[in-house]
């Protein structure tokens, strides 16, 4: 039998801590590159992009929705939520770092290894956790801007193997609370996120309100970024975020039928050219003081700040904030062009782009997420 990661309530609330951060930490990169496109060029790659970006919000809201669910508020306002890039994503792979930067190849395959398979069988060598790989260099397993669970010394190798260990510590500990009558999804229904808030063209939200639909909403983000059991199209005809990405890389669409690697579909073109030359990692000190790029920087990180204000405030009960907050989203290119489309003083052949530096002290809380408080289940306080 393998090693469980989730043992206790309080290892499942730093998981979902976890994949809520993880969700949003690849929101900047894929905003980034989109901007980076030249208007009116590589329509495939601006729609893809576009696409994932939307599903990834979805994907973050139903992590939400979960974490709700058990009794606990997000909370997208603590310092070190927003990452500094590069950086590692929260679910321990240690292969790769992400990064902010314009659309090219390399960036492309970074995408790809953000949204890559899981492992088809557990790590048997090890015999540790389905999904896990040994870490020779970790004292301890490790979810970056959150204390590390003690059991472990694995890191997963993919989102979807991450989410596989949720789904498993979810059933471990409802077992256990049915067990003596109880349950652990005691939170109030009032603060899930329906699809009368939220409108996806890849994916509807799962309310939450037992295990049954908190698999079923954690399956479903599975599914859209790595695909089920490895498969490019779901039973809805919709491709995944991996093998969307691939087609990218190919210049080929997939059709129906074809195996991974291998598409069959029409051509079409990919031209990295036709791309504004960001600096990868851009950072508000490499602007002159003063500037008017540094004001423009400025000014779309505050504009960043409001848009995780809204969405925190959309999973903590004003949930009507939603809609606005993801066609906001989109909007922040009219901050991010002002900057993407100048050289940098210094090293003109690199223009600025968006930082996403958010002040720590101004973003709230030091904790992960907010403890609240349903019937007669109450829980220690988590906001200090």
């Amino acid at each position: 039998m393998s090693e469980r990661i989730v043992n206790t309530i309080e290892d499942l609330y730093q998981m979902l801590d976890a994949a809520i951060q993880l969700e949003h930490a690849t929101i900047p990169p894929y905003l980034t590159a989109l901007y980076s496109i030249y208007p009116e060029t590589n329509i495939e790659a601006s729609a893809t992009i576009r696409a994932v970006l939307v599903e990834e919000m979805l994907h973050m809201t139903l992590s939400a929705n979960v974490l709700n669910a058990l009794g606990r508020h997000p909370n997208l306002l603590s310092d070190g939520f927003v990452p500094a890039f590069p950086t590692y994503l929260p679910d321990g792979e240690r292969d790769f770092q992400v990064s902010i930067s314009c659309f090219s190849a390399d960036t492309l395959e970074t995408f790809l290894k953000i949204e890559r398979p899981g492992m088809l069988q557990q790590n048997t060598q090890s015999g540790g956790p389905k999904g896990c790989v040994t870490r020779a260099d970790h004292s301890k397993f490790n979810l970056d801007a959150i204390k590390p669970l003690k059991s472990s010394t694995y890191s997963f190798y993919s989102i979807g193997d991450f989410y596989d260990a949720i789904i498993e510590g979810i059933k471990f500990l409802e077992a256990q609370a049915n067990e003596c009558g109880e349950t652990i999804f005691i939170g109030d229904p009032k603060f899930q996120v329906s699809n009368k808030y939220y409108y996806s063209g890849g994916g509807s939200v799962v309310e939450v309100t037992d295990k049954a639909s908190a698999i079923r909403a954690l399956e479903l983000v599975i599914e859209q970024g790595e695909g089920l059991s490895k498969e490019i199209f779901d039973s809805e005809g919709e491709i995944s975020h991996y093998y969307r990405f691939e087609q990218l890389k190919f210049g080929r669409y997939y059709q129906l039928g074809d195996e991974p690697g291998k598409p069959t579909g029409p051509k079409f073109d990919v031209d990295y050219d036709k791309v504004y030359p960001i600096k990868s990692n851009p950072k508000l000190a490499d602007l002159p003081d003063n500037s008017a790029l540094l004001k423009a920087a400025q000014d779309f990180n505050q504009n960043y700040r409001k848009f995780l204000v809204t969405i925190n405030a959309a999973f903590s009960g004003q949930q009507n904030l939603l809609l606005g907050a993801v066609c906001g989203m989109f909007k922040l290119k009219e901050y991010a062009s002002q900057l993407i489309r100048n050289p940098i003083p210094t090293n003109p052949q690199l223009h600025a782009g968006p930082t996403f530096e958010i002040e720590e002290g101004r973003v709230g809380s030091t904790s992960r997420s907010q403890t609240v408080t349903q019937g007669n289940h109450e829980r220690k306080e988590a906001v200090q």
